[in-house]
């Protein structure tokens, strides 16, 4: 039924509206949809991107921490389940590996040992078998033989992280692999999750949740997370990892959808349909009067048009801006110029002020040109520049006050021309006058070091055309080869002196890098300013080829590229000149082929050259870097040696070693095209000090002896200097030997009575001796110093230390030998290791040993240097009960500045002042003042070399505490020692 109040094109109206309405308003929400559909999956796609490099960040972190498990299971496994310096090398994987809290190695599944030792006090004696918590995975590691990754629990040394347990197997006597034990890797979180750079997701605006499910309770325990707010929908990136898998969750911070954008676009969808709707409606209505309105519409349109068109053509014959203001800076109309197509005008529009569109400075400047134009009735020859993206935009503008106002207040018309052209020809002039006069290649830029413009011979140079060359930095030419600061100042120089000329190594568009000279030369305007920076570049490709290829053929072997005879005697002889310097030796070793000549005739020239080629890379096999191979012609080899040592028998044994591998090595078979060769060298090697001594004769020298190593058979080696050769060869053989008594156990330790004043035996000084197999017994006289120089002697105290502490646990079960207290004598080499402590405390923990029974012994010489450090570290074991003895007390540098300082216990006079006591008074005075000063210092002394009955009763009357020396026994097994104690205990009569 119809409404008695709406006439029908009416309701035709309304209905079309709504009609419109509802097919627009589904429109725009499956739009919406769409778009936000769209947009979560591909933010979806960019977190899931981003959990999957975090997570391989993650494993591969763990992974490489938990190395630190294996190559302590293949030392273990190499060493039998004993690794020397078990405290020392995992000091060194902790350092490698930062996430690394500890490392410790359970024998049985017990922990005994571990790194660092402070703070995991706690552990040792752990079993890991028998744990109600650890227990299982321990279990599991030792039934599949893999390492088993525990956690993430609350570690021993604070903090939450992982312990990784790797099963270590040993062949048994039956041939059979038998359990060993476990070593255990404790890894610290979050430092060990720092490489995988978690901490960066939330300033990214993402949440994470480092995560795994408990292999016991199947619940998700969190290992890592950025906060407690829950993830709504995250992105999962699991992880396989040993013993269990570790998944990566991650997800917005505010969710997947923005409430505020998705409201923003379904009001704009609905005032979209509504809008629609509306238009609807009135074209349904226009249309019931487009006829009677048809007619005129087109009348009037065609009069509008006509003036509009007249009016249109004369404004578009100015290409420039024009617009009517008013006195107070009013805009009343407004056209706008040719060039704002291209070039962003002013935003001038009828009803606005100068001021609201412009710059007070340039309103300013506008507002002087009216006011001159409303007293001389125009202005002229007022000049902006602005700046845009596309660069600098001049203007000129004329003020001109408009004739025949009749308005209340004076109007003016006001003109603006684009002479940005203009004062481009003009900048133009001034640069081309600067940098096209020259027919190199040149390249323009501005003062930000854009390019503007580049010439052909740029383009031909470098392959970049103008069109790839303007409106970039010239960062397209960077090879890599020099670092940004060499280009910071090379523009600062530029701005500074005005210009730069260097070197710079550039790459072509093709990829080549080649050398150029360059130079930048700075443009300056008027006023001083930088303007633009006109680069030259030349290629300095083919000089810097030639002057390569001079030096290659001046200086080096054409066939093997070593250095030739000349650059060898120029290299020598800067050689003599250091060592003449430093004082340090050098050595010569002058290399000759064993019966080359019958390659050649054999074989032919060209195997004989390709067998030369092959030596000469083998010979640079066996040096340093900055050692020289060189080659003086035919099959003659020369290798020069710098730097070896300042003591004769140091730098003689050193080139022994690098003769020794330069045989091995030449020694090796040739594969001539296809054909197996063996030929043999033969060594002249001289020692140079610089003094006085010329580059000729010390290649004489070392021929000489090349021939003598010819004369005993070839395939050899000799020194020039027959003594030295014997003394080479003896250090070496002995080296050899030490290497392989510490490995054969060849090494004993003899103990020496220390008794009191009562003649009860409180200790004994353990001492090294070696009964060689083929030498007899080696006195430690040859020995220790070679040790020392080698740096053995640092396997030897930690074996000497760790035989001690055994021997005071196993006398600690006797009761008569319970009181014991062993002297053992520390190395200043040994001492000075940085974990010096360490491994003391680890030795004590791990045998088990009283540190109030263990005594070490120092020298004055080892506390002259580093008494701070000295003093830090004797204090630290002080701490924990280990006591000092002074050796040699008298025979050093006995300072009383720094013997007060020094935390001892107990001061030692020499035997060279006790062997003559009774004889010398000069002796019989220093030892009653040792005696004095150590008792004023609060510490005990004792004597060694006591071998008589006076000498003791001497030191006795002036009160020495205690006495060492033949009279009370020679040092001896610890068998003997162990039977004399029960046999004696009291002083002979």
């Amino acid at each position: 039924m119809t409404h008695p109040g709406l006439m029908p094109t009416q309701k035709t109206s309304r209905l079309t509206a709504v009609v419109v309405f509802l097919v627009s308003a589904l429109i725009a929400a499956a739009v919406v949809g769409w778009i936000e559909q769209g947009r979560e999956q591909e933010e979806r796609l960019r977190i899931a991107a981003l959990a999957n490099d975090h997570a391989h960040a993650i494993q591969n972190t763990l992974e490489r921490t938990l190395s630190t498990a294996y190559a302590l299971a293949a030392l273990i496994r190499q060493g039998q389940g004993h690794i020397p310096d078990f405290e020392g090398v995992a000091t060194q994987l902790i350092a490698l590996t930062p996430g690394v809290a500890s490392v410790s190695l359970s024998p049985g599944g017990i922990i005994q040992r571990a790194v660092p030792v402070a703070g995991n006090e706690k552990s040792i004696g752990f079993n890991q078998l028998a744990d109600p918590v650890q227990s299982k995975e321990a279990f599991i590691a030792k039934q599949t033989g893999k390492l088993t990754l525990a956690g993430p629990l609350n570690l021993i040394q604070g903090g939450l992280g992982v312990v990784g347990r790797l099963p270590v197997f040993l062949e048994g006597t039956s041939g059979q692999q038998e359990f060993w034990g476990f070593v255990s890797v404790a890894i610290r979180f979050p430092q060990a999750l720092a490489g995988a750079r978690l901490g960066q997701l939330p300033q990214q605006g993402l949440s994470y949740e480092l995560w795994r499910t408990h292999p016991d309770t199947g619940q998700k325990q969190v290992i890592d997370t950025s906060g407690s707010a829950a993830m709504l929908a995250p992105v999962n990136q699991g992880m396989e990892l040993p013993n269990g898998r570790w998944v990566l969750s991650i997800a917005p911070q505010k969710g997947w959808g923005n409430p505020i954008r998705l409201t923003l676009q379904i009001a704009l969808g609905l005032a979209f349909s509504l809008l629609l709707a509306y238009a609807a409606r009135l074209v349904a209505e226009r249309r019931v009067n487009e006829k009677e309105l048809e007619s005129l519409v087109v009348t009037r349109t065609a009069e509008i048009v006509a003036a509009q068109n007249k009016l249109r053509v004369t404004l578009d014959a100015v290409p420039d801006l024009i617009a009517e203001i008013s006195l107070d800076g009013m805009v009343y109309d407004y056209h706008p110029p040719r060039w704002s197509q291209m070039i962003p005008a002013p935003g001038l529009m009828p009803g606005h002020l100068l001021s609201e569109v412009l710059p007070a400075s340039t309103v300013k400047r506008l507002m002087n040109a009216v006011h001159v134009a409303l007293e001389k009735g125009r202005s002229e020859g007022l000049e902006f520049v602005f700046q845009w993206p596309a660069g600098e935009f001049w203007i000129e503008v004329s003020v001109a006050h408009k004739p025949g106002s009749v308005q209340e207040e004076p109007r003016f018309v006001l003109l603006a021309r684009d002479i940005t052209q203009r004062k481009q020809s003009e900048s133009d002039l001034r640069v081309a006058a600067t940098a096209f006069n020259s027919q190199e290649a040149m390249v323009i830029t501005a003062p930000n070091q854009i390019v503007l413009r580049v010439n052909p011979a740029f383009t031909a140079m470098t392959g970049f055309t103008g069109d790839e060359s303007v409106g970039c930095t010239l960062e397209f030419l960077d090879s890599g080869r020099h670092p940004p600061e060499f280009y910071e100042a090379m523009w600062e120089t530029a701005n500074a002196k005005g210009v730069w000329r260097g070197e710079v190594w550039n790459r072509r568009k093709n990829g080549e890098i080649y050398p150029d000279l360059r130079a930048m030369t700075a443009v300056r305007n008027e006023d001083g300013e930088v303007t633009h920076y006109v680069n030259t570049f030349e290629d300095n490709t083919e000089r810097k080829a030639a002057e390569e290829e001079i030096n290659k053929l001046a200086f080096f072997d054409p066939l093997t590229q070593l250095p030739n005879r000349r650059l060898l005697l120029d290299r020598l002889h800067h050689a003599l000149a250091n060592a003449t310097r430093s004082g340090h030796i050098g050595a010569l070793h002058f290399i000759d082929l064993d019966d080359f000549k019958t390659l050649n005739d054999t074989l032919g020239h060209d195997k004989g050259d390709l067998l030369l080629k092959q030596v000469g890379q083998r010979l640079s096999g066996c040096v340093r870097d900055g050692d020289t191979v060189a080659r003086l012609g035919g099959d003659e080899f020369v290798v020069m040696l710098e730097d070896l040592s300042d003591i004769r028998e140091v730098a003689a044994a050193s080139a022994e070693v690098v003769g020794e591998k330069i045989l091995a090595a030449v020694n090796q078979p040739y594969q001539l095209a296809g054909q197996e060769y063996n030929i043999s060298p033969s060594i002249g090697v001289t020692l140079f000090t610089g003094h006085p001594q010329s580059t000729d004769e010390l290649l004489k020298q070392a021929d000489l002896a090349m021939y003598q190593a010819k004369s005993v058979g070839r395939n050899t080696l000799r020194f020039f200097d027959p003594t030295m050769q014997a003394v080479v060869s003896a250090r070496v053989a002995l080296e050899k030997d030490i290497r392989q008594g510490i490995l054969k156990g060849q090494f004993q330790l003899y103990f020496q009575p220390q008794v009191d004043r009562h003649g009860v035996t409180q200790g004994a000084e353990v001492l090294l001796r070696w009964p060689h197999p083929a030498r007899g017994m080696v006195s430690p006289v040859e020995f220790i110093g070679l040790a020392e120089e080698t740096g053995q002697i640092l396997a030897l105290g930690h074996w000497v230390l760790e035989t001690a502490c055994a021997q005071l646990v196993a006398w600690s079960e006797q009761p008569g030998m319970a009181h014991l207290t062993l002297a053992v004598n520390v190395s200043a080499r040994q001492f000075r290791q940085q974990d010096f402590v360490d491994d003391v405390v680890g030795l004590l923990a791990f045998t088990g040993a009283n540190p109030k029974r263990l005594k070490l012994e120092l020298t004055e010489s080892l506390l002259v240097k580093d008494v701070e450090g000295t003093i830090a570290k004797m204090t630290a074991l002080q701490d924990r009960g280990v006591g000092f003895s002074l050796d040699d007390f008298g025979t050093g540098y006995s300072s009383l500045s720094y013997l007060k300082r020094l935390p001892l216990d107990q001061l030692k006079i020499d035997q060279s002042f006790v062997r003559d006591l009774m004889n010398d008074s000069n002796d019989a005075a220093i030892a009653r003042t040792v005696i004095a000063l150590g008792h004023s210092l609060g510490l005990t002394v004792i004597a060694e070399g006591v071998e008589t009955a006076e000498q003791r009763d001497f030191l006795a009357d002036q009160g020495c505490d205690a006495y060492q020396g033949y009279l009370f026994g020679r040092p001896m097994p610890v068998a003997d020692f162990e039977q004399n104690l029960r046999r004696v205990d009291t002083l002979p009569s």
